[in-house]
């Protein structure tokens, strides 16, 4: 019920009447609007994007140090938060998608480069991931490798956010994942950590790769 405390306008009311008109303050100023019940639609575009946001948001949350560092460097400079650059990215790419194939590790930073190629083999509940590097610009240094393992599922209905992320540092190739689940499919990406002249990270843009873990 709205509660006037003086002549109406004059001195303010707040609340509904009659759940017909709202009174509220706006900057100060006494107003009065129609009262309007909030609409939740509920259209297949929106929820598709609804569903790849809250994929998203859960990878976030289980996401290791390994996976949110090439992000935090990311977002160094700019307004949105590593969080906020990896769930808006990834709920871009997958919201149309059915699968992970897509999914983004790193989105690359400060001018890192991807790896050439990033090739799984299948181990007993893991895998070993060849890395071809390109070649390294002149003063900088290719310190790490790192892959980071999601199972395969619809980011529509996902239910397990759990990743798992490994590194060879200093670099070297393959990169060692273990402790997956046996006969699982998985997509795999992986990235390159790179040290500029001037001492400071850059993060390549990862590749994905999908294989099946064995027994």
């Amino acid at each position: 019920m709205a509660t006037p405390t003086g002549p109406l306008l004059s001195f303010g009311a707040s609340g509904t009447l009659g759940k017909t008109i709202v009174f509220s303050k706006w900057k100060g100023r006494p107003y009065v609007r129609r009262h309007v019940v909030p609409a939740n639609p509920q259209t297949a575009a929106q929820t598709l994007t609804r569903n790849a946001f809250g994929f998203a948001s859960n990878l976030w949350k289980s996401a290791p140090t390994l996976l949110r560092t090439p992000w935090v460097r990311f977002a160094q400079g700019q307004v949105l938060s590593a969080r906020n650059a990896f769930i808006g990215k990834n709920t871009a790419i997958l919201r149309p998608e059915v699968d992970i194939l897509l999914w983004i590790g790193s989105p690359g930073a400060k001018g890192g480069l991807a790896p050439l190629t990033a090739v799984l083999t299948p181990t007993s509940q893991g895998f070993t991931v060849a890395v071809t590097a390109p070649a390294v610009p002149t003063g900088w240094t290719l310190t790490a490798a790192v892959s980071a393992a999601l199972e395969s599922q619809n980011p529509q209905t996902g239910v397990d956010f759990l990743i798992t992320a490994a590194d060879e540092d200093p670099f070297s190739s393959p990169v060692t994942l273990t402790g997956l689940k046996a006969l699982t499919a998985y997509t795999v990406a992986t990235w390159l950590v790179w040290t500029k002249p001037d001492a400071s990270l850059a993060y390549g843009a990862a590749l994905n790769d999908t294989d099946t873990t064995l027994a």
